[in-house]
C-alpha cells in the first residue's frame, strides 16, 4: 500500500507546509504526539491534510481558543461543499487539536476542554447535500 499512496511524501509535503503557517510549530508537535499513539501513516497524513485547511482559517491562538472561536472554524467546516465524513473528520482534527494545544494531550484520558467539548460529530456518513438527479 505504501508504494501506491507513498504516505511517507505525503507526510513530509503537508509538515513542509504546516511550518510555514501561523502555529505550525504546534501543529507539527500535534503530528508527532499522534503519530507517538501508533497511528498508521494514512491516519497521521489525513490528520496533516486537515490541519493545514484549518490553521488557514484559525485567526486565533488555539491555546486560548474561546468557544466563540471554534464555533466560527466548525460554522466554516459546515459551510463547505464537503462530504459529511470529511465535515466529521474536520472536527475531530479541530477538537483534538484544540485539546492538545490547551491541555498538553490528546489522548483518551485526557478531557475535553469546554471550548470544543460541545462538538458532536455525526456518525451516519450521509451525504446531505442536494444531487443533480435528486427528485
Amino acid at each position: 500500500m505504501d508504494e501506491i499512496y507513498d504516505f511517507d511524501v505525503a507526510i513530509r509535503r503537508h509538515r513542509k507546509i504546516l511550518a510555514q503557517l501561523r502555529h505550525g510549530e504546534l501543529a507539527l508537535s500535534f503530528l508527532d504526539h499522534i503519530a507517538s499513539f501508533g497511528l498508521s501513516k494514512a491516519s497521521v497524513a489525513k490528520h496533516a491534510g486537515h490541519l493545514i485547511s484549518l490553521l488557514r482559517v484559525m485567526d486565533f491562538d488555539p491555546a486560548t481558543a474561546t468557544r466563540k472561536d471554534v464555533e466560527r472554524i466548525v460554522a466554516w467546516i459546515n459551510s463547505q461543499p464537503y462530504r459529511e465524513w470529511t465535515r466529521r473528520d474536520k472536527k475531530l482534527v479541530l477538537k483534538k487539536f484544540i485539546q492538545y494545544a490547551k491541555c498538553g494531550s490528546c489522548d483518551r484520558d485526557t478531557p475535553y476542554p469546554p471550548e470544543v467539548g460541545w462538538i458532536k460529530r455525526r456518525e451516519n456518513g450521509r451525504d446531505c447535500r442536494v444531487k443533480p438527479d435528486a427528485p
